[in-house]
């Protein structure tokens, strides 16, 4: 099975590059060219042995004892292996951009045996799920240009990314006017057929997306008008954000900051509706002392619901949440950017939305409740560059709930729930040798609070530890 993929592969390198093209090394790229086209190879692969401790905050084996991560569940020792293989054209008017990716823990069934179909943890390498992850292919008009495929899109990437950021698959538009960047995107989030009894409906478990993001600068400052409509049928919910996000350099200052509300309806079985108000806040600021000390400071604010049992649905969630990638406090390897089970995050994200009860209205893989309880999340860090070659990054984040009154209405902690989720501190420390081989290590620490503790029982009060090697390759 490895094999036809390899060979599958260069077959369709062979059939990128025309007869006549000229391969060329450069700039870590293989490039070749011709007459009317210049293509772009590219390739990388993230090696990450993780080894965890008490990722449950318990000292035993308990339900909640696991994370998840883009390359499945993982528990005491795990090696995450990302591989990458890309392709980059562009032309007069038209472009491309293919990227086949393999995300998988690392086994020799992963690698070498062969997949079985009934184990979705036997994959990897095989076959089974090294496929097109990233794609674009557009086409520019002039006035503007239209894109189609599943690459990485946002809404608000430079703040907090409380909103949207992912791959899910579109048909976009993007143009300027008077100083002013836009881009439109219809996103595909789900497309499903129910089958109900051999009927089958086509838009009961759909969920669309449509956006406008604006953008101008005025004086080093970017400023981003943000609107998006969530048609949500799998959850029976439309809803509206708004929002505005900002970002810049201003002298030795680096200010980011965004505000989104969301409001909206979600139908009810058996009759009535949910109001759909909810609101999310995020501000920080770096302070570049000199290029080794740039400590900054922020924070996160995402509402949430008192009342779980009245029709007011008052918990923030946003379509997907992507604060792992965010350029202050985002970090691949820290610990709450995981589906944590016993902190009830997901992955990317840094809230606690799959506490609650009520189906929600947003969230990776709809997994949001609409009565989570909201997050607040100050924290502080540093980050430089000690040198050509060695960098790091270390912060602290303390978290709490934003409203544990509903937790307690749904009879967590038997009805006594404090705020106080907990803290976070990450330390990364990266060594790059040359262009196309770095190695670091990430030191990520969380120490539960009485929140926590009230939610799980007694028992979970340990402080949870992950240590990530990453040896990272590109070329």
């Amino acid at each position: 099975m490895g094999k036809k993929m390899l060979l599958g592969i260069l077959v369709f390198v062979i059939m990128l590059i025309p007869l006549n093209a000229v391969a060329k090394m450069g700039s870590g790229k293989v490039k070749a060219k011709s007459s009317d086209i210049d293509i772009e190879m590219f390739g990388a692969l993230k090696t990450y042995p993780h080894f965890m401790d008490n990722i449950d905050f318990n000292d035993h084996h308990t339900k909640y004892d696991r994370i998840l991560d883009e390359s499945g569940f993982m528990k005491n020792h795990s090696i995450r292996n990302e591989i990458r293989l890309g392709w980059q054209a562009k032309a007069d008017n038209w472009d491309f951009l293919i990227i086949l990716e393999s995300d998988f823990t690392l086994s020799k069934a992963n690698t070498d045996r062969g997949a079985n179909n009934t184990d979705p943890l036997d994959s990897g390498m095989t076959g089974e799920d090294f496929g097109v992850e990233k794609l674009n292919f557009g086409y520019n008009f002039g006035p503007f240009k239209v894109n189609t495929g599943w690459n990485t899109k946002f809404l608000d990437l430079q703040s907090g990314g409380i909103l949207y950021g992912d791959d899910h698959p579109y048909i976009g538009f993007t143009g300027n006017f008077n100083d002013w960047n836009w881009e439109a995107l219809y996103l595909i989030i789900q497309d499903e057929i129910d089958n109900k009894g051999g009927v089958f409906d086509g838009d009961d478990l759909d969920w669309r997306v449509y956006t406008l993001r604006l953008a101008h600068e005025w004086s080093g400052m970017t400023l981003a008008p943000i609107y998006a409509f969530s048609d949500n049928e799998d959850h029976d919910a439309k809803v509206h954000y708004i929002g505005l996000e900002g970002y810049g350099k201003i002298g030795i200052m680096t200010p980011r900051f965004e505000f989104i509300y969301a409001d909206g309806d979600q139908d009810v079985s058996g009759g009535g509706d949910n109001d759909i108000q909810a609101w999310g806040a995020y501000a920080s600021v770096d302070f570049e002392v000199d290029k080794s000390f740039i400590p900054y400071i922020g924070g996160y604010y995402l509402s949430g619901d008192d009342d779980p049992g009245d029709d007011d649905m008052e918990a923030f969630n946003g379509i997907t949440n992507i604060s792992r990638y965010t350029p202050t406090f985002g970090m691949e390897n820290a610990f709450v950017y995981r589906y944590v089970p016993a902190l009830g995050s997901h992955l990317y994200s840094n809230n606690f939305n799959t506490l609650g009860s009520s189906p929600g209205y947003g969230g990776i893989s709809n997994s949001s409740k609409g009565d989570a309880p909201g997050m607040y999340m100050l924290g502080a860090g540093a980050k430089g560059s000690l040198g050509e070659k060695l960098s790091y990054k270390t912060q602290i984040m303390y978290f709490a709930f934003a409203e544990e009154d509903g937790l307690e209405d749904l009879g967590y902690g038997n009805g006594d729930v404090d705020d106080e989720v907990g803290y976070e501190f990450d330390l990364r420390l990266t060594y790059k040798f040359n262009n196309h081989f770095s190695l670091g290590n990430v030191l990520s620490v969380f120490v539960p609070g009485d929140g926590i503790e009230d939610i799980l029982g007694d028992e979970f009060d340990e402080t949870a530890i992950m240590d990530t090697v990453e040896m990272v390759w590109g070329f």
